[in-house]
């Protein structure tokens, strides 16, 4: 496993776009609506690092409460995965619960991910890939 990118939650993409480039975070392609997750996700490079920008599209988005709860927060680590199948059943051995079943994800090439938590860990989350975004 490697990090692949830190989901950081907003409550408003276009001012938290604002604030991350002013830090020198470039946008990585497009805005994209997840309207499986209920959410919007940008993702910005600033060299060899990556986040992923996660805000709300509606009041029933998945994501409002993490933001009602702490405000823009990082939340979770990304980690790429050669099989994510073995990946999820390894960690569940671990004591991780699985939040999210393997699922594709529109905003990274539609590749399988998933999200667990470990109550020492938070929540992680795990793409299936071998390309970085």
């Amino acid at each position: 496993m490697r990090i692949h990118h830190l989901g950081y939650a907003v409550k408003s993409m276009d001012v938290s776009i604002e604030e991350f480039v002013k830090l020198g975070y470039e946008r990585v392609g497009e805005t994209v609506a997840d309207e499986a997750r209920g959410v919007m996700i940008q993702f910005m490079n600033l060299g060899n690092y990556c986040i992923e920008l996660v805000a709300p599209m509606n009041a029933a988005s998945s994501i409002n409460g993490i933001i009602t709860k702490l405000g823009n927060t990082p939340y979770h680590i990304c980690y790429s995965v050669d099989n994510i199948d073995e990946a999820v059943e390894r960690l569940k051995n671990e004591g991780y619960v699985l939040m999210e079943k393997p699922s594709c994800a529109i905003a990274i090439d539609s590749n399988k991910v998933a999200f667990l938590y470990n109550k020492h860990m938070g929540i992680i989350e795990l793409v299936e890939e071998n390309e970085h975004v």
